[in-house]
């Protein structure tokens, strides 16, 4: 009997070339590529799969697999809809994390040595030789907000500097290597005035939107720098630029923005101690190549009957 998988629109080169793959792979697999959302909404009415995004409107009866086409889905994937559907989905969770943590590297790397500063000098051609404030980040305390694939491959990163790295996480509860300990996701508050870097790495969900607001800031050292390279909703940009403003932290890096793209007129842009990259850090060699892993490994799976590979739960959107 053959399954139905249903390429959802838009569908890019990839995803066209990953068809021809599945088609060639698994003799009994329908792979169906949709261009448009009415040819979309016509063959989910059939589809025991579907990769891609679910158009307004879908009615999908038979439908048994959903693969996000990403590690966290925008806002609006996860509707009532979905979530009241028997559906499986799995996201993309996992091929990014080698890059995200370089990416996480750089920026703390970046204010361990006063780069930002230097950086001004440099653009406004002042050779200053200045002692610019620099953290040892052998004797510094990093705070890992999310402990998944990103936060322990970011650990495994700073154990050879000898910082003392710890986590809050909803889910996890194991250390792993340069991990000394993970707390639970209530521990936040106590944790934050302790840390001389904090990590953000957790997904957009109904719990972590808004989670850092002025009054979080205001509970870190002046000291401290935030780094955030989860998704922007889950920090309120007008409380991190008055907790800069007020010197209530040190400075900022941040890959993904509560505001995209932000504005040219935006306050952050001219703050000192702020890095700022436009949602780049999972960027990187092989990422088509991992993306059809996972499709191909979980289209193994489910005509198998196997469980499938990086599941979500569906009312956490993770």
């Amino acid at each position: 009997m053959t399954t139905t998988l249903v390429m959802l629109p838009p569908v890019n080169a990839a995803a066209r070339r990953w068809a021809e793959q599945l088609r060639a792979t698994f003799d009994e697999l329908s792979v169906v590529v949709c261009d448009d959302t009415d040819s979309a909404l016509d063959a989910l009415r059939h589809a025991d799969a579907a990769y891609g995004t679910l158009p307004a409107g879908w009615d999908a009866p038979r439908l048994r697999w959903l693969q996000a086409p990403m590690a966290a889905p925008p806002l609006g994937y996860f509707s009532p809809e979905l979530a009241a559907h028997p559906v499986t989905v799995t996201n993309m969770r996992g091929i990014y994390n080698d890059h995200i943590a370089t990416h996480v590297m750089a920026f703390v790397l970046a204010f361990v040595r006063g780069l930002p500063r230097h950086g001004a000098n440099q653009q406004a051609h002042r050779y200053r030789p200045e002692r610019v404030p620099v953290v040892h980040l052998a004797r510094s305390r990093v705070l890992l907000v999310g402990a998944g694939g990103v936060g322990r491959q970011v650990a495994r990163y700073l154990e050879p500097f000898g910082a003392d790295v710890v986590a809050v996480d909803a889910r996890e509860t194991e250390p792993g290597p340069g991990l000394r300990l993970i707390r639970p996701a209530e521990a936040l508050d106590e944790e934050l005035p302790l840390a001389d870097f904090v990590l953000v790495s957790v997904p957009h969900t109904p719990q972590t939107e808004g989670m850092f607001d002025r009054a979080r800031f205001a509970r870190m050292k002046p000291t401290a720098y935030f780094v955030n390279i989860g998704r922007g909703m889950t920090v309120r940009l007008d409380d991190l630029v008055a907790a800069l403003r007020a010197g209530e932290l040190a400075g900022a890096g941040l890959d993904v923005l509560e505001q995209e793209p932000l504005p040219a007129d935006h306050p952050l842009w001219d703050l000192p101690e702020v890095l700022l990259t436009p949602h780049v850090a999972i960027d990187g060699p092989y990422l088509d190549d991992r993306r059809y892993e996972v499709v191909a490994e979980n289209c193994r799976r489910f005509l198998a009957g196997e469980p499938l590979f990086q599941v979500v739960d569906k009312l956490r959107w993770f």
